[in-house]
This record gives structure tokens, C-alpha cells and sequence, in this order.
């Protein structure tokens, strides 16, 4: 009777362990992603699934270095619809320097992108003589501003200069330094859509600096031929 006992409580404990053993990790079975979908961009993953404790900086930076493959070339503006990403936890994404995710971002947001993004489909604004203004709008949210200042350089590219000035300003008001930036450079020499101004390129670079963004020439001086 002894032995029976002692074999039904052996058999029991091997089959518990061979639960526990059969068991996947909880964390394995938590492992988060996200699949792009068109209008997609990687601020607005970052922005749903941020953790808390960090910046939306360090998030996007995390994200962008877990998932290089799925950006083309490497490019940040690039996603390519249809990646699945891997979302860093939250250990991983603070362990980046608040202040490395400011920089390092603002590095990768200045490369400009070999082509139009599939995400962002712009058509060229027809020609017109009066003069260009930013929308009275609401203004822009960050990651908004950031997708029409990309907006902008696509439509440089193709030679539609006055869109590309409405999207620069749209996005410089919103706060967009790489946007006053270019607006400073624009208005420093004048193109297509607007003649020289050299008062309003001052206070365009005068607000990109105030962003932190390097101005990579001396800024005009008032009153220069």
C-alpha cells in the first residue's frame, strides 16, 4: 500500500514538472510588434506605443535601431508598408541617453529621402502670382510638422516650389527647425515662388536656432546688397 502511494505521488510530481517544463516564457508570449500600414509613419507608431517614463525621442530612436531592415536604405523617412516592427521594452528604450535621442534624431531627420516616401502622395499646387502665407489654421502637431517639412523637400525635388515653400511654412509655425531652416535658406537667395527677403530669413534662422539646429553659414546681415 506504501509502494502504491509513493508511485502515484512520484507519477504526479513528473507530470507537473513536465507542465512547467511544456510552458512558454509569459514574456516570449508578450512580445510586442506592429504591423505599417499605409499612412503610417514612425512617429505615430511611437507615439502608440510608448512607454511610460521615456520621451517620445528616446521611443522612435528604440524603435528605428530594433527595426533597420524595414526602413529602405536605412532611411528614417522611408518605412515600408507592410514591415513588421518589434517594439523595444521599455528597460531596452531607456537605456538610450534622453539627450542621444535628441541629437542622434535630429541627425537622421536632416537626411533627405532618395525619393518621394509611399506614405505621403503630394500633387504639385498650381502656379500663382500672390504671394505665399502659412495656414490659419490650427497649427500642426510635431509629428505632422515633420511629415509636411518631408512633404516639402519631395515637392523641391520635382520642381514645384511654391508647394514646397506652403509646406515649409506650415511647418516651421508649427516648431519644425529643419522647416526654418530651409525657409531661412529660401528667403536668403529667393527662388521661383518668392523673391529675396533677407528680414525674413533672418528671423527664420533666428527660430531654427532657437530649435537647436546648426545654421551652416553666417546669417545675413541686415541691409546686405
Amino acid at each position: 500500500m506504501i509502494t502504491r502511494r509513493v508511485a502515484g505521488a512520484l507519477l504526479l510530481a513528473g507530470a507537473a514538472a513536465c507542465a512547467v517544463c511544456a510552458a512558454p516564457p509569459a514574456q516570449a508570449q508578450a512580445a510586442a510588434t506592429y504591423e505599417i500600414r499605409k499612412g503610417d509613419t514612425l512617429f505615430g507608431v511611437a507615439r502608440k506605443t510608448i512607454h511610460a517614463g521615456v520621451t517620445r525621442n528616446q521611443m522612435i530612436l528604440a524603435i528605428y535601431r530594433a527595426n533597420r531592415s524595414a526602413f529602405t536604405d536605412g532611411n528614417i523617412h522611408r518605412l515600408d508598408v507592410g514591415a513588421v516592427l518589434t517594439i523595444p521594452a521599455r528597460d531596452e528604450v531607456a537605456r538610450i541617453a534622453a539627450t542621444e535621442a535628441d541629437s542622434q534624431l535630429r541627425e537622421l531627420l536632416a537626411v533627405k529621402p532618395a525619393a518621394p516616401s509611399s506614405l505621403a502622395s503630394v500633387k504639385p499646387a498650381p502656379a500663382e502670382n500672390s504671394p505665399i502665407k502659412p495656414s490659419a489654421g490650427v497649427p500642426l502637431s510635431i509629428e505632422a510638422a515633420a511629415k509636411r517639412y518631408r512633404e516639402g523637400l519631395a515637392m523641391e525635388r520635382r520642381g514645384d516650389h511654391r508647394g514646397a515653400l506652403t509646406a515649409f511654412l506650415e511647418a516651421g509655425e508649427a516648431g519644425n527647425g529643419l522647416a526654418q531652416r530651409k525657409l531661412g535658406q529660401i528667403y536668403d537667395t529667393g527662388n521661383a515662388a518668392t523673391p529675396r527677403d533677407y528680414q525674413t530669413s533672418l528671423k527664420w534662422y533666428q527660430k531654427a536656432r532657437e530649435q537647436g539646429v546648426e545654421i551652416d553659414k553666417p546669417l545675413p546681415r541686415m541691409g546686405a546688397p
